[in-house]
């Protein structure tokens, strides 16, 4: 049984003592190898008992589900004395320094983040939705720390853009690596302020090797780049460049939808003294039913008009024929 907990779970270094099953849940107990105990969380060392910490209470890690039960690892450290790090609760082969979950757990919590929302990891994986931050962060260190390099060495060509979350009422600015296609900063805020504080992790010599740099055209995002990286060469972010095209675009749409519409209300005859639209079975003239029918399509081509023609329905493409038809 001991042993299938162990592969089951994929403990390492640890010794299974027991386990049982506690309000829908199963607790299994376990405790390091005698030679993985009393160790600083932060350097590994070997170091000499202090106390019991929580007074020797024993905590719990929630663990990769077994079947479809919640699983929670447990055991009671103790607090050692670090000659470096000073008092400390001793690491243990499971966990992260720091988490109350295992390592397994907040690999896969940290795998699911990337792919899905915050909220929808928490439902899946039947934690608090604040908790996936600081998995990710530890998951995150642990992988910076295994990398060695800088994540800024051998940058060449970036993007640099600022977006908003929390439906609009937050923003950050985001930097990203095109030759990886990564995201390799991030930070709360917009503006020099906040650019400048990625221009500062920098060295002198990875802002020199930055070669291109894309952006929307704020002025202020080109001045800051040419002085702070001279060999960079600004140019246009595509991604605005359509956007602002596509909203140009709609404008003129918007603007010809209500001067069609005007033309076809003007054309309408009204009797004398009466207003509104007109009776049941009164139809209008054949050329204020053209006008209208214009009116109507022009109101419908949003989409139509800013779609790539292989992705267009059978439906938008008609009625861009048929705008192309009236425009002779």
């Amino acid at each position: 049984m001991k042993s299938l907990l162990l592969l089951a779970l994929g403990l390492a270094r640890t010794v299974v003592l027991g386990a049982r099953i506690e309000a829908e849940r199963i607790v299994v107990s376990v405790r390091p190898y005698k030679r993985e105990q009393r160790r600083c969380p932060v350097c590994g060392r070997a170091c000499d008992f202090y106390d019991m910490a929580n007074r020797g209470a024993p905590r719990l890690w929630r663990a990769m589900d077994l079947a479809r039960s919640a699983c929670y690892l447990e055991y009671a450290p103790c607090r050692v004395r670090c000659p470096e790090h000073g008092v400390r609760t001793e690491a243990v082969p499971w966990a992260r320094h720091g988490a109350r979950f295992t390592r397994d757990f907040e690999d896969w919590v940290a795998w699911l983040a990337v792919r899905c929302t915050a909220s929808a990891v928490s439902e899946l994986a039947r934690v608090e939705w604040h908790s996936v931050g600081g998995v990710c962060r530890r998951v995150y260190a642990e992988l910076e720390a295994a990398r060695g390099a800088s994540r800024f060495d051998g940058v060449r060509r970036i993007g640099i853009d600022e977006t908003s979350y929390k439906k609009g009422h937050k923003y950050v600015t985001v930097v990203v690596d095109h030759d990886r296609g990564c995201l390799i900063w991030a930070h709360e805020g917009t503006g020099k302020d906040v650019l400048n504080l990625f221009l500062d992790e920098l060295t002198r010599e990875q802002r020199r090797a930055i070669e291109v740099v894309t952006a929307d055209g704020a002025r202020w995002i080109r001045q800051l780049v040419k002085r702070r990286c001279p060999n960079a060469r600004w140019v246009m972010d595509p991604f605005h460049v359509v956007q602002w095209m596509n909203d140009a675009l709609d404008a003129v749409r918007c603007e010809e939808w209500n001067a069609a519409r005007a033309a076809a209300r003007a054309a309408r005859p009204r009797p004398e003294g009466k207003r509104g639209r007109p009776a049941k079975g009164e139809l209008p003239p054949e050329e204020v039913r053209a006008l209208e029918e214009e009116a109507a399509s022009i109101k419908g081509s949003r989409y139509a008009l800013v779609k790539n023609p292989e992705d267009l329905t059978d439906g938008q493409r008609a009625r861009l024929e048929a705008l192309k038809k009236r425009a002779g």
